[in-house]
């Protein structure tokens, strides 16, 4: 992995999903609009929780929105949300921010999720701590040796490879600091220090160079 790159890969970061679909610009370098967005509500939502006594549904419906809903996302998480308290699992997700490993089995226990959109919440609620982690940085991560086998489904598989995720990036974090490769400025923080999530973006491009390897 050449982490002279990352800045670059940074600027690359261009996510459209279904954007245009559900009314939004795609997400380029240097607005990245809905992201900023999204970012500050649910910012906003972990430093309201004590004080807020909605589930924030509409904003998680957003959230899965953003990723594109692959696979039916969206309508698995309506299907399932009157069947759980969802109030409860976020006052879980929330109060559990400072546990990776109890903060991403909370946030699987809400409906439909699955890895891939229930790290994408984390990422947007704390994105300093957190990255979201689909299924395109999972294979390449795992080509390259860096990141084991994860399987779909089973809880302490998901949770676990998970947290080996978030110690990956810490561990990119580290090494970009020591070589001061600063990430590029842009709408999204206010310096050139690199957070969990921008290190993500980066390598959810670098997932995507095929001269990567």
């Amino acid at each position: 992995m050449n982490y002279n790159k990352f800045s670059e890969y940074y600027k690359k970061y261009a996510w459209s999903g279904k954007h245009k679909l559900f009314g939004y610009p795609p997400d380029a370098f240097p607005e990245f609009s809905w992201i900023v967005s999204l970012e500050k509500r649910s910012g906003w939502v972990v430093s309201n929780y004590s004080t807020n006594n909605s589930a924030s549904k509409y904003l998680l419906q957003e959230m899965i929105e953003w990723g594109g809903s692959q696979n039916g996302v969206l309508q698995k998480f309506n299907d399932g949300a009157g069947e759980v308290n969802l109030f409860e699992i976020i006052q879980d997700i929330v109060n559990s921010l400072a546990d990776p490993k109890r903060a991403i089995s909370s946030a699987l226990r809400l409906p439909g999720l699955g890895l891939t959109y229930a790290s994408k919440l984390l990422r947007f609620m704390q994105p300093a701590t957190y990255g979201a982690l689909d299924s395109r940085i999972r294979e390449a991560l795992r080509k390259e040796g860096l990141l084991p086998k994860i399987h779909d489904g089973n809880n302490n598989s998901m949770i676990s490879g998970y947290v080996d995720f978030l110690e990956l990036i810490e561990k990119i974090r580290v090494r970009l600091d020591s070589e001061s490769i600063r990430k590029p400025l842009c709408h999204l923080s206010a310096d050139g220090t690199w957070r969990a999530a921008e290190i993500e973006m980066s390598l959810f491009c670098w997932a995507g160079n095929e001269e990567k390897r």
